[in-house]
């Protein structure tokens, strides 16, 4: 347990040290919101260019586990909309935030950090499929079910799709694993002075994103409506990788590492921008306590599973 300590404990200081920083008023939280930006725009999407880019095609994307972390994740997905539905009779688009909640981990920032410390790079591939799921399948669900709900009558379906889809092809991350697939099929190779510069931007994700998630949350509070929030946090750090635990179960083995990585994974804290999504939609307050919950019982549960599973 102490070395596994040694090897998580880091990740979460750094993202108490851009808490602090913020609170402290050694930094804006302004600042901290830009680093997010450049971590999603720029660092990330060079981790996971270089990460897949250099690898064989037929070893990046694995059947089963795409299958695995697709499935379990809507089903961790419907269960957030369905608890929503029977327990607190919100509206539509209401219990599509709790899906988000429950459903879309931070694989960007605290899952690459996670795996590339605890599992090795060979593991990254991991992190683009996550990826994958979330911004192609959970994220796009999530909008259509939103901008259904809120669009003029007319704005139809179609409107809706295309507005989302026009979203979704815009995201860097998406762009970044695309042609991380396409050089790798191809074996195609950056020029020396551009590999250098994405291996230089690369390397600065883990610290940059760890310390902006930080620095995000000490902007956040506990409001009202922690009952809500204390349910999307239940959800996500508990229902998530239970979902996809079953489904690793009923899918054909593969490497028991990524098998690993999946748990990992589906058991982080939701996506940092899940608050700023449900703030244009009136559900800020609740989002953003449950973010606060479910990242610093996180640091609990995800030790607690990992010496767990070590011990299988």
């Amino acid at each position: 347990m102490q070395s596994l300590l040694a090897i998580t404990s880091p990740l979460f200081l750094l993202i108490a040290l851009g808490a602090v920083s913020v609170r402290a008023g050694w930094i804006q939280q302004d600042a901290t919101v830009a680093m997010g930006r450049y971590v999603l725009s720029f660092a990330l999407p060079a981790l996971m260019f270089e990460a897949l880019s250099r690898r064989p095609l037929e070893d990046i994307i694995v059947g089963p586990f795409l299958v695995a972390y697709v499935c379990g994740s809507l089903i961790a997905f419907a269960i957030g909309l369905g608890v929503a539905a029977a327990v607190r009779r919100t509206p539509l688009f209401d219990n599509a935030f709790f899906g988000l909640g429950i459903s879309m981990s931070n694989s960007g920032y605290l899952g690459y950090a996670l795996i590339a410390q605890l599992l090795g790079d060979s593991a990254l591939n991991a992190v683009a499929m996550a990826i994958l799921t979330e911004v192609l399948v959970i994220l796009p669900l999530t909008l259509v079910l939103i901008e259904v709900h809120h669009s003029r009558e007319d704005q139809g379906l179609a409107h809706t799709l295309g507005r989302v889809l026009r979203m979704v092809a815009q995201n860097p991350l998406l762009l970044a694993i695309g042609l991380g697939l396409l050089f790798s099929g191809f074996g195609w190779h950056l020029p020396g002075a551009l590999a250098r510069t994405v291996d230089l931007l690369a390397g600065s994700a883990a610290a940059v994103a760890l310390f902006a998630i930080g620095g995000n949350l000490a902007g956040q509070h506990l409001h009202r409506g922690l009952d809500g929030a204390l349910a999307i946090a239940a959800g996500k750090l508990l229902i998530h990788p239970a979902a996809v635990l079953l489904m690793l179960t009923l899918v054909p083995a593969f490497d028991p590492t990524l098998t690993e990585a999946a748990l990992i994974l589906a058991g982080l804290p939701m996506v940092t921008i899940f608050p700023l999504l449900a703030q244009r939609y009136g559900q800020g307050e609740r989002c953003a306590s449950a973010l606060l919950v479910t990242t610093l019982a996180s640091f609990v549960t995800l030790n607690l599973g990992l010496w767990l599973f070590a011990d299988l």
